[in-house]
């Protein structure tokens, strides 16, 4: 012992104060849970054209052609069908252009809005020929491609129908397409992608995501998306469609893609004639 040090015996040293652990932050201090009511109702509205959607054939929004009736029972039994698997992303697309794939998006969706506990996202998917917005009768400003990379946020994007006499619900929201964007397989491709429509699962809380897709068999493009849905709804043309294209539609989506139900339509006239691929 050197000197002048005092005996200390072991036991009546002071011991370094041991460091508490620190307590495990709990997944809502780790990541707060997003105000989702509060979300959306911060998503601007478009007016309702009511002349523009009978012209377009929205046929679920006025409810007065009979043929409503079908997409209430395809709403149902997709509804259905999804919630038993787990499922909450839907493409929706066709072998070829002309078909029908768009009006069955906007009529399905608009059908879905009036189920008060199924908050519903339509993201128009075509990037080279966009026109959902017509249907609606609205000037798409947006752009697809600038959201899924990032660049435009969800609030500035998704815009909700304003007040109507429809009854079209305030639990739909309608991200439209205006620009056209000729690398869209690249785009789709990237994992900026799928984060993206991670986050917006995550923080808008969707039931359904619906996708209006290209057509399966003009490009690459359903093929490079699929990974960030679960299933396909097939429309097919009953004057435009063959068994063959058909075929090839599945055997390009492949097995991990189920066909979660087809449908089967005359055929799309509203904007066919323009539809160039």
């Amino acid at each position: 012992m050197p000197p002048g040090e005092p005996a200390v015996a072991p036991s009546d040293r002071k011991r370094p104060a041991a460091k508490r652990p620190a307590a495990k932050k709990t997944e809502r201090e780790r990541s707060p849970e997003p105000d989702t009511d509060a979300l959306w109702e911060a998503l601007p509205q478009f007016a309702v054209n009511e002349r523009a959607l009978e012209r377009n054939l929205v046929i679920t929004a006025g409810r007065r052609d009979p043929a409503h009736a079908a997409f209430d029972i395809l709403r149902a039994r997709i509804v259905k069908a999804m919630q038993e698997r787990g499922w909450r992303r839907l493409g929706i697309t066709s072998p070829g252009p002309g078909v029908g794939k768009s009006f069955t998006s906007i009529n399905l969706a608009v059908t879905l809005s009036r189920y008060d506990n199924a908050r519903t996202m339509l993201i128009e998917a075509d990037l080279r020929r966009p026109g959902l917005g017509r249907y609606l009768g609205l000037q798409a400003e947006g752009s697809t491609a600038a959201f899924l990379r990032g660049e435009a946020p969800a609030e500035d994007f998704f815009h909700r129908p304003g007040p109507n006499r429809l009854h079209i619900g305030r639990n739909l929201a309608v991200g439209l397409n205006g620009k056209v964007e000729p690398f869209a397989s690249e785009l789709f491709q990237q994992p900026r992608t799928g984060a993206v429509l991670d986050d917006l699962s995550a923080r808008y809380r969707p039931d359904l995501m619906l996708f209006d897709l290209p057509p399966a068999l003009a490009q690459d493009d359903v093929i490079a998306l699929a990974p960030h849905f679960d299933c396909v709804l097939l429309v097919i043309g009953g004057d435009r469609t063959d068994a063959g294209e058909v075929r090839e539609t599945q055997r390009r989506l492949g097995e991990d893609t189920p066909v979660v139900g087809v449908v089967l339509n005359k055929g799309d006239t509203l904007h066919a004639q323009h539809y160039g691929y």
